[in-house]
């Protein structure tokens, strides 16, 4: 290794330019010449390649992505099994999987998604496309944060519908109709869903309130 390099090593260390000089016994405008000329260029080049093999890695990941869901669309299963296994990938949850890709009761769901899973078409199915989407989200060990990642992914409109109408009505002191608007919520029927996530509902002055169990209140009125 060159003195230029060896200063380089220091100047990257934090090291300051009058350090540098005093020890490699050279002068201030020399080091100040080799951080301009080679070290900012060095540096900056370095930076760029890794960007690029970044965006390369970031490139050829959706691409595995892509041909991950092709393979599935393009595999033996029927449709519903295909369902299955994408909502079971989304939500880490086999009953609720089952509820929204086949569209029975929480009653029979508790049983026959489970069930599902023992299905070797099936589990493969659901190993390949998770070691893929891990490889997306740079995760290694998907069991340790299942359950974060089960209640991260919970989603309100699982467990309820909102809305707004609009109607005509008339203003009482001019007489003159306007379009008026009025919101809506309706809380899903509780057989048609899988409560693993709720930790508390409640109807307040407000309207329904549901609590999940990552202790972020999320309130519709």
């Amino acid at each position: 290794m060159t003195k230029r390099d060896e200063a380089k090593q220091d100047y990257l260390a934090g090291m300051k330019y009058k350090e540098i000089a005093e020890k490699y016994d050279i002068s201030l405008s020399t080091v100040k010449s080799w951080k301009s000329r080679y070290w900012s260029r060095e540096t900056k080049a370095a930076t760029n390649n890794k960007k690029v093999a970044t965006k390369s890695q970031k490139v050829a990941t959706k691409k595995e992505v892509h041909h991950a869901i092709q393979e599935l669309d393009e595999s033996e299963l029927n449709d519903k099994q295909k369902a299955f296994i994408s909502e079971y990938v989304r939500l880490a949850n086999a009953t609720q999987a089952y509820i929204n890709a086949y569209g029975v009761e929480y009653n029979t769901a508790k049983t026959a998604g489970p069930r599902m899973l023992e299905n070797v078409g099936i589990k493969n199915e659901i190993k390949r496309l998770r070691q893929t989407r891990l490889a997306e989200l740079g995760i290694g060990v998907f069991e340790l944060i299942d359950d974060m990642a089960k209640e991260a992914r919970a989603d309100i409109r699982d467990y309820a519908n909102w809305g707004s109408d609009e109607f005509d009505a008339i203003d009482e002191e001019s007489r003159k109709q306007y379009t008026k608007h009025k919101s809506w919520v309706a809380l899903k029927d509780s057989d048609s869903v899988d409560s693993w996530a709720v930790k508390k509902v409640t109807v307040g002055k407000d309207g329904p309130i549901v609590e999940l169990h990552d202790r972020a209140r999320m309130s519709i009125s």
